[in-house]
């Protein structure tokens, strides 16, 4: 899609294509848009184009809704500007007038700028200076309104440009400043102007190496930019720079191509006045009737153009031609034209050019009076203009009327040509041409002052030299200039060689970087999966992206098998069923996994490879296998139903993502064996914590049967003594032997044994009423509020035979706190540390006080201590406490999991965090921080951070 406001002028234009999108911009907006584009930069090229554009803009002109903005307004403005280069200039006026109304309702400022810039080139071709001046002067405060500073400069180097057919000096003052060498550096079209411009100003003070090289530089810029109608102007300066050098072949190699230029456009104006040009250095070369032919040429495309100062001197060149092969009558006529043109134009230096040359070809028709008159007027007109070279070529015209008319008496033309030489003696670097000096010579010789005369001839003898030495070094010069150019040109090219060699070394270094960069995303993509079925899509995604892959598969090797697993097959976007392929097959994917090797397989006259069941045939395959070191773990197959599809880069990006996919499959493959290995882990630490629990749970049982075991003895012995005492009463009472003494006495001691059994009854049944608590609590994951002092009573109460089993004593310090969180796990983690102490805080002959304290802190959290004085532990043990699996008394039957149960209850399940504080020989302290009241919602945190000199490890690595 084209920019909504193109450039005036644009390079590297593809004309070949305007008829085929032509052809496709019957309905379809965007492609008349880019129709349009195209036909605004091609406004200056060939016929056959622009035919092409006017039936465009034809059509479009009843559909205007296809082109978006003020484009509709500049087809018409396309349209002005061949009819302008095609027709008469004139007969484009309408056409510009729409377009301009069209911008001017749209305020759109570049396009009124881009008419007036237009408008300017067709008063130039008319020879309207002052108009041309206008528009290009309005183009310039338009593009400035629009704000658009590549226009601004295209606009200022025109109108310097066009200065340079004015006054030369003023021109120079006042573009001075402006136009610099550098002018238009990143702007073609405003640099071709500037160097027209340049090449211009030297031409006009006769500074013609100068002037070839800029103008040689801007005609360069106008072939690049399609600007056709500058390009004839400027190769037809430069073959005249040439001419003026008296380098007359080079300066007709230039003029021909501007022949050729104007040729290929088909335009009438610059055929007509490149054919006049040639016309010109032709007559210089003397080859007369070859001039006559271009004049007679050119005359055909002139006639209706007329008014400008180019034709002014085409009829002066045809006239000065005619006049010395002895036509004229029809020079005089061409004089008539161009002296009348001039005069419209008020160009003085070419009216007066013509002047003279009419009163030569009224002296040659025997027309003596009007001659001698036209001659004198022009002699005056010309010395009040202060154009002496003028003067001088008058005043000789005049000496050769007097001459004739006089015969034998030359006094008149003898003065009139002293006149003349006097001019020429006043002008700084001028050098008298030597045949007005041998005329002078040969007049004061027929007149008999030979002295005089051999005086003149010697001037004129050393004018000649001198002439002929200026020719010489014109010539050479010419000859430096050509080489120069051609050398600058050279460069030129040799640098936009190596830009364009640079351009395109850069450009493949940013694909390469970009590639690289892509495959190494590409590469973290891919091996940040760890399972079969993500890594295949992955590879099949960016495969599909950075090269062509109409099918793709992806096979594992087994090995103990001895197939390829082709588990990943799709093809155009659709998956296939996975296949079976033996490693003993012919096949692509089995000699590539055998053999270990790329394999390239491409289509041999016309026949694809080996197609795979199921699939469409493919005109090229690459397969390759998948290793990690010598080790074969699958491969991937590519295939396109394209010719040779996969070149050195393809090969090269196919190399570097089956070296991704590699890793990835086996990362894959060592992640599914982790996976498997990690679950067998897991269902064995289950089951170890499990018979953990049920060890601490044995070992509450036990100290339940050992305490429960005294007062169900007790009761036991006060009911069987209850039984005898019961016994011996029903006897005395039998045998009649009972007495009130014997009865009381009976009854006493029953109700004594009775409460005995009573007392122990209710003991025992509080011991197991706690460890139910305890051991339902255990065994569940709910949570509840409990007061934490009677819940670590009762703890310490089931522990309390372990414990005292080793003379050990308990001691509680516990304020009354109400707890909302979960019991079964602070009461396996009390157990598990009360548990720890039993087993090693106390040697087997040592035993010691067991503290347990608990208060509340900060409001809302609980610190649990539980303390020994016992044989404590070395600093490398404490390390390890919370590992799991780690005890030093394994020799025992300990599985090392009671702490580690401990680590865990704490810090994930009750939201807090636990720490252990030993030194040998001074015990252990044990400190738990847990929430109050855990949080309803979310993973409980823990609450108390871990003190820089605490150690404490993850639960499971």
């Amino acid at each position: 899609m084209p920019d909504s406001i193109p450039e005036f002028y644009k390079e590297s234009i593809d004309i070949s294509e305007l008829s085929a999108l032509r052809s496709r911009a019957r309905g379809d907006a965007s492609v008349c848009l880019e129709v349009a584009a195209l036909a605004w930069y091609m406004r200056h090229e060939k016929k056959t184009f622009l035919e092409d554009i006017l039936e465009l803009h034809a059509s479009l002109a009843t559909r205007p809704s296809l082109l978006p903005g003020g484009w509709s307004h500049r087809m018409t403005l396309i349209a002005a500007e061949i009819i302008r280069l095609n027709q008469a200039p004139d007969d484009s006026l309408e056409l510009y007038e729409t377009a301009r109304r069209g911008f001017a309702q749209l305020s759109d400022y570049v396009g009124l700028g881009d008419v007036c810039l237009s408008l300017a080139d067709l008063h130039l071709m008319c020879g309207r200076m002052a108009e041309a001046n206008a528009q290009s002067q309005d183009a310039l405060d338009f593009y400035r309104k629009a704000g658009d500073p590549r226009r601004e400069a295209l606009a200022l180097a025109r109108m310097a440009y066009q200065s340079q057919y004015g006054n030369a000096s003023s021109a120079l003052e006042h573009w001075a400043g402006i136009i610099t060498d550098d002018f238009g550096a990143d702007n073609p079209a405003a640099a071709m102007y500037a160097k027209g411009y340049q090449g211009g100003i030297a031409f006009q003070f006769g500074r013609f190496p100068q002037a070839i090289k800029a103008l040689t530089e801007a005609f360069d810029l106008a072939l690049t930019l399609h600007a056709n109608w500058l390009a004839v102007q400027l190769a037809n300066s430069i073959g005249a720079a040439y001419a003026n050098l008296f380098d007359l072949p080079t300066a007709m190699e230039w003029k021909e191509k501007s022949y050729s230029i104007a040729s290929s456009v088909g335009w009438p104006l610059a055929l007509g006045i490149s054919l006049a040009s040639l016309a010109e250095t032709t007559t210089s070369l003397k080859d007369f009737d070859r001039a006559q032919s271009y004049f007679d040429q050119a005359t055909l495309y002139l006639e209706r153009f007329h008014s400008s100062r180019r034709h002014v001197i085409f009829y002066n060149a045809h006239g000065n031609l005619l006049l010395q092969i002895g036509q004229e009558e029809k020079a005089l006529g061409l004089f008539d034209r161009a002296q009348k043109v001039a005069g419209q134009l008020e160009q003085d230096d070419i009216r007066l050019s013509s002047r003279i040359s009419k009163a030569l070809a009224l002296h040659r028709l025997a027309r003596s009076d009007d001659a001698r008159e036209l001659a004198l007027s022009t002699c005056h007109e010309a010395a009040e203009a202060k154009r002496p070279y003028l003067e001088i070529r008058a005043l000789q015209a005049l000496a050769e009327i007097q001459r004739a008319d006089a015969g034998p008496c030359l006094e008149q033309s003898i003065a009139t040509l002293q006149r003349a030489v006097s001019v020429g003696d006043r002008l700084d670097g001028f050098v008298i041409q030597s045949d007005l000096l041998s005329e002078l010579a040969r007049d004061y010789e027929a007149i008999g002052e030979y002295q005089t005369a051999l005086h003149y001839e010697r001037r004129a003898r050393d004018s000649w030299q001198r002439n002929f030495d200026q020719q010489n070094g014109a010539r050479i010069l010419a000859m430096q200039v050509r080489f120069d150019t051609a050398r600058a040109k050279a460069d030129a090219e040799h640098h936009r060689e190596l830009a364009r060699s640079e351009a395109a070394r850069a450009a493949t270094l940013d694909e390469a970087n970009q590639i690289l960069e892509r495959l190494g995303q590409v590469g973290q993509e891919i091996t940040a999966r760890l399972d079969y079925e993500g890594v295949f899509k992955t590879i099949y995604g960016h495969i599909t992206e950075l090269m062509p892959a109409d099918f793709l598969s992806i096979g594992l090797v087994d090995e103990d098998r001895q197939i390829v697993d082709v588990r990943y097959r799709v093809e155009d976007g659709r998956r296939l069923d996975p296949r079976l392929v033996a490693l003993s097959a012919d096949s692509l994917v089995a000699r590539c996994a055998r053999e270990n090797r790329e394999i390239l397989s491409c289509a041999q006259d016309g026949r694809p490879p080996a197609q795979v069941p199921g699939t469409r045939a493919m005109h090229t395959v690459l397969v390759r296998p998948l290793t990690i070191g010598d080790r074969v773990l699958g491969i991937i197959s590519v295939q396109s139903d394209q010719a040779d599809a996969y070149g050195t880069r393809e090969r090269r990006i196919f190399r570097t993502l089956c070296a991704y996919s590699a890793i990835a499959l086996s990362n894959a493959e060592t992640y599914d064996q982790l996976e498997r290995a990690v679950g067998d882990l897991r269902e064995a630490l289950h089951r170890l914590v499990q018979q953990e629990k049920m060890a601490a749970l044995g070992q509450l049982v036990a100290g339940v049967a050992h305490e429960v075991n005294t007062p169900l003895g007790v009761t036991l012995s006060a009911i069987s003594l209850l039984h005898d005492n019961i016994r011996a009463l029903q006897e005395s009472l039998g045998n009649g032997g009972l007495t009130r003494s014997n009865l009381t006495e009976h009854l006493q001691t029953g109700l004594e044994l009775s409460s005995l059994a009573q007392r122990n009854v209710v003991r025992a049944s509080d011991m197991i009423r706690s460890f139910k608590e305890v051991a339902v609590d255990r065994g569940s994951d709910d949570r509840r509020v409990f007061d934490l002092g009677d819940y670590l009573r009762e703890i310490a109460n089931l522990m309390k035979a372990k414990l005292t089993g080793s003379g050990s004593q308990i001691s509680l310090d516990i304020d009354l706190i109400q707890m909302d969180t979960y019991p079964g796990a602070l009461a396996q983690t009390i157990t598990n540390l009360l548990a720890n102490i039993a087993d090693h805080a106390y040697g087997p002959d040592r035993a010691g006080p067991v503290r347990v304290k608990a208060r509340e802190i900060n409001g809302d959290k609980v610190e649990i201590i539980i303390a020994d004085e016992g044989e404590g532990m070395a600093a490398d043990v404490q390390a390890h406490v919370f590992d799991p699996f780690f005890t030093t008394n394994r020799a025992a039957g300990h599985m090392g999991l009671g702490l580690h149960v401990a680590y865990n209850q704490v810090t994930q399940r009750l939201g807090g965090s636990i720490h252990i504080q030993s030194q040998p020989g001074n015990g252990t302290t044990a400190t738990i921080v847990i929430p109050r009241e855990l949080p309803r919602f979310g993973r409980p945190r823990a609450v108390y951070p871990v003190e820089a000199s605490v150690v404490t490890t993850v639960p499971i690595r």
